[in-house]
C-alpha cells in the first residue's frame, strides 16, 4: 500500500518532531487499516514552504499553522498548496472565526486545533488524503458567520484609529483626505455593526487584523 507523503510547516520544531515521532510508531493495528503516512519535508518560512510545494516530489497532504516567522502568512502556504493540487491542513492554536473563514475560502481541507492528540491529527491526514474535509460542524459554522476581513487600507486606518490618531491625523499619515479617512470608518461601522472606534479597534485586534497595542 502506497503511503500518503506529508509535509509539516511550523515555526516550532516540536510540532514537527512529535509528528513524526508518532508516524515513526504507527503500526498496522493503529492505523486501523488505513494507508501508512511517510513525512517527507518540513518548513518553517513561507518561501521554503513554497519552494517545498513546487518541487518534485510534493507531498500528497501539508500540515500548516497560520502564525510563521513572518507573522500570520501561513494561508498563503495553504493557497499555494490548493493552487498546485496538494492537500492543506491547518493546523493552529488561533481560534478566530475570520481565519477560519479566510482558510477554507483559500481552499484549506481541514482545520485543526494543535491541542488535539496526534493520533486524530494522522486520521484527519488519512481522510483529507482520500478526498475528504476535517471540519468541525462547529469550526464550518465560524466560518460561515465570520466577518470579512477589511482591505489593506482599512487595516491602516484602523491601526492609527488604535494608536489614539485623529481623522486629521490619519489623513496627514497615509497622504489622505481626512474625509476619506471619515468614508472608511463610516464603512467599517456599517459593516461590523460597531459604533465607536474603540469597538472597532477592540474587534480588529480579536479577529487577528491588528496586534493588540504595547503600549
Amino acid at each position: 500500500m502506497e503511503p500518503i507523503t506529508l509535509a509539516v510547516v511550523d515555526d516550532h520544531p516540536a510540532i514537527t518532531l512529535a509528528i513524526k515521532a508518532a508516524v515513526d510508531l504507527e503500526d498496522e493495528a493503529s492505523r486501523r487499516g488505513g494507508r501508512p503516512i511517510r513525512l517527507v519535508g518540513s518548513a518553517r518560512r513561507v518561501g521554503d514552504a513554497h519552494e517545498l510545494l513546487k518541487n518534485p516530489g510534493a507531498p500528497d497532504v501539508v500540515l500548516c499553522d497560520i502564525q510563521l516567522e513572518s507573522g500570520i502568512d501561513g494561508l498563503d502556504v495553504v493557497r499555494v498548496a490548493h493552487g498546485l493540487g496538494v492537500r492543506a491542513i491547518v493546523l493552529t492554536s488561533f481560534d478566530r472565526s475570520s481565519l477560519m473563514r479566510e482558510a477554507f475560502e483559500r481552499g484549506a481541507s481541514g482545520f485543526l486545533d494543535k491541542s488535539i492528540d496526534v493520533a486524530e491529527i494522522l486520521d484527519a491526514v488519512r481522510i483529507v488524503a482520500a478526498g475528504g474535509t476535517a471540519f468541525s460542524a462547529a469550526t464550518l459554522d465560524a466560518a460561515r458567520f465570520a466577518p470579512r476581513p477589511p482591505s489593506r487600507r482599512e487595516i491602516e486606518v484602523i491601526q492609527h484609529i488604535q494608536r489614539g490618531a485623529t481623522s486629521d491625523e490619519i489623513g496627514g499619515r497615509l497622504g489622505i483626505s481626512s474625509r476619506t479617512v471619515e468614508s472608511h470608518v463610516r464603512r467599517l461601522f456599517d459593516r461590523y455593526g460597531v459604533v465607536s472606534r474603540a469597538e472597532l479597534a477592540v474587534l480588529a485586534v480579536r479577529e487577528g487584523w491588528i496586534e493588540a497595542s504595547k503600549g
